[in-house]
């Protein structure tokens, strides 16, 4: 009997083992169906208190589906007509930038050059950059760069549209899924699962508030730094500190680099872009390390190396959007497997 158990144990893995890598091709294979639906699933967390409070109230669910729909359509309206107006201004003002990144690079490279003439450096190994052609609207352009990623966005916002799909069929069954849960469950197992599933909901919901207010703040306060040092394209900027902001350790950092980026191509590397660095990169380590965990406490259970690893991998798989989704979904999945069994090495190993 003992044998007969091990062997069912040792198939159960082998059987994980290889189940794992199948489940991740598909959800790499299929990720245009897959992030819309994950996407729409945490859109159903946030709404579900409200949707909740209606259903008390006895109001029809399509009239709630009606007013999640038009939230959802302003919303969309909102941050298009942010981008739109965020991409005119890099179209209409990068060009000079272009050509004061050219003479920024030529001038580092002469000083480059005296050095190694200085100590006497054997640079004939390494390649010669010719700067102008590196950055001629023929070879490379940032203003083609910048069409190209406005385009991008456009594309992707019609996933909008899929998402919008999937969260009326998701809140159209909302109540119900209980319902069939207890039929085809245990006693015994309804509770947990229902738990599992409340659990969930509510440190997604958690989660995706403090990081949207946390977000906003580092955006906001980015913006004023830069209207008063002077700093060009604050719009732009301040929508990418906001969405950056989502991923995990590394995109506040990316964010950040930017507004600096463009202060050293307005100014040069002078005591007005260093002051501007140091304040931006000290607010965002402010809202990240110090105000963002006293929020977020211990809500979401997950180690910080864990949090880099999830962060890899589904960036992996998603790309930009994986690292966006990496933490909650991450999350999910460590709750789920608490629940299944308190003591499973997995879970250890995630936890904080």
């Amino acid at each position: 009997m003992a044998d007969s158990t091990n062997e069912l144990r040792w198939i159960r893995i082998l059987l994980t083992i290889i189940a794992i890598p199948v489940v991740v091709i598909i959800f790499k294979t299929l990720k245009s169906i897959f992030i819309p639906l994950v996407f729409a699933v945490f859109l159903s967390f946030v709404f579900a208190p409200l949707n909740r409070f209606l259903r008390k109230k006895k109001v029809h669910i399509s009239l709630v589906m009606a007013g999640m729909l038009v939230t959802i359509m302003l919303l969309m309206i909102l941050s298009t007509m942010l981008i739109t107006a965020a991409t005119n201004s890099l179209l209409t003002g990068f060009p000079r930038y272009q050509v004061n990144l050219m003479l920024r690079m030529q001038d580092w490279l002469g000083k480059i050059s005296e050095f190694s003439d200085q100590f006497a450096l054997a640079l004939e190994s390494y390649p010669q950059f010719d700067i102008s052609q590196m950055l001629s609207p023929g070879s490379f352009s940032i203003s083609k760069t910048i069409s190209d990623v406005a385009t991008t966005t456009v594309g992707v916002g019609w996933n909008f549209i899929l998402i919008v799909i999937f969260l009326m069929f998701i809140v159209a069954q909302d109540g119900r899924l209980i319902t069939k849960l207890k039929k085809v469950l245990k006693p015994e197992d309804q509770d947990r699962t229902t738990s599992t599933l409340n659990n969930i909901q509510l440190q997604i919901q958690k989660y995706l508030l403090t990081k949207t207010v946390i977000s906003l703040c580092t955006a906001v306060v980015g913006m004023i730094l830069m209207l008063l040092f002077g700093v060009d394209f604050v719009l732009v900027c301040g929508i990418l500190l906001f969405v950056m902001n989502f991923i995990p350790n590394i995109g506040s950092t990316i964010a950040s680099a930017v507004p600096i980026l463009i202060s050293f191509l307005q100014s040069g590397l002078d005591f007005r872009t260093i002051s501007f660095g140091v304040l931006i990169i000290g607010t965002q380590m402010l809202f990240g390390n110090v105000v963002e965990p006293k929020m977020q406490g211990q809500r979401l259970n997950l180690s910080p190396i864990m949090v880099l690893v999830s962060l890899i991998f589904w960036g992996w798989v998603w790309g930009v959007v994986g690292m966006v989704l990496a933490v909650p979904i991450t999350s999910a999945i460590n709750i789920m497997l608490i629940q299944l069994d308190e003591k499973n090495l997995i879970s250890a190993i995630i936890s904080s």
